[in-house]
């Protein structure tokens, strides 16, 4: 398999700049960088782009995806539309592909949100539809991700594919499943023929939130971050069933570590998995 990797999110603290995130994908022998809402990219800003662009062809780097952190059922949706509309335009001129985007951000407790699932539910598939079709008019897709408690799992990814009624590409995300109480085997084989890009992440899974800092799962568990390749997600069987199903997209690396010296471990492993 072509070393079809990415670097995505902050890989370690002293990047602080997207010239840099060039350049270390150039270190990593890879020639991609997905682009994310942070950065040069706090806001969609065209001009940042084009000089990000210009630096990223100099060196050779693509990037075959644009994601953004966002909530589109809250109270301000059309503002989040309309914001996604300029990330679309900076995704555009940076040459991806794809926009991605999350829908519901409220990940912290499922009391808070499934009472008012329906309600939600439908608010983010016509959020989702008016940023999908902006996308097609300028040439790229809209593509999504399972996630958080409302649009995730087998069954609740299948409905939104359903009710959103557009020719919807998706992300392979090897983590978010698990907050639905899935598999991202089994849910990667549900959608085999529809992922264009995919996130490598690592979770374990506890009992307890002992760190604080993990997400309940619909199974009345705890999601933790993991260093990648040290946790539960069987990285190895997930891309071999992926790249089975004809998958040709790149696997963007979604791990935020403490150093560079453990971000290259990180690098490591991902890099012997996709080969």
């Amino acid at each position: 398999m072509k070393k079809r990797v990415c670097l995505y999110t902050k890989p370690f603290p002293e990047i602080t700049s997207y010239r840099q995130m060039i350049d270390l994908a150039a270190e990593y022998g890879i020639d991609g960088v997905e682009g994310f809402c942070f950065m040069e990219f706090a806001e969609p800003d065209a001009e940042a782009a084009k000089e990000i662009r210009a630096y990223a062809d100099s060196k050779g780097v693509v990037f075959p995806c644009f994601s953004v952190y966002i909530n589109l059922v809250g109270n301000d949706t059309d503002k989040m539309v309309q914001k996604l509309k300029g990330y679309a335009d900076v995704a555009s001129i940076l040459g991806s592909p794809f926009l991605h985007h999350t829908i519901a951000c409220e990940f912290a407790n499922p009391d808070n949100i499934l009472p008012r699932k329906e309600e939600l539910f439908e608010k983010g598939v016509c959020a989702v539809r008016q940023v999908y079709d902006y996308c097609e008019t300028i040439g790229i897709k809209a593509i999504y991700e399972e996630q958080g408690y409302l649009f995730n799992g087998v069954e609740g990814f299948g409905r939104f594919l359903s009710e959103v009624d557009r020719d919807i590409r998706m992300v392979a995300d090897f983590g978010n499943i698990y907050q639905a109480g899935d598999t991202p085997e089994e849910f990667f084989s549900a959608f085999a023929d529809k992922f264009v890009h995919a996130h490598i992440k690592d979770v374990t899974i506890t009992d307890t939130n002992a760190t604080g800092e993990g997400l309940l799962t619909l199974s009345d568990k705890y999601m933790n971050q993991a260093v990648v390749g040290k946790g539960e997600v069987a990285i190895s069987s997930c891309v071999d069933i992926l790249e089975k199903s004809g998958f040709e997209g790149y696997y963007g690396v979604e791990y935020g570590a403490v150093s560079k010296a453990e971000f290259d471990k990180v690098m490591e492993f991902v890099l012997s998995v996709c080969d």
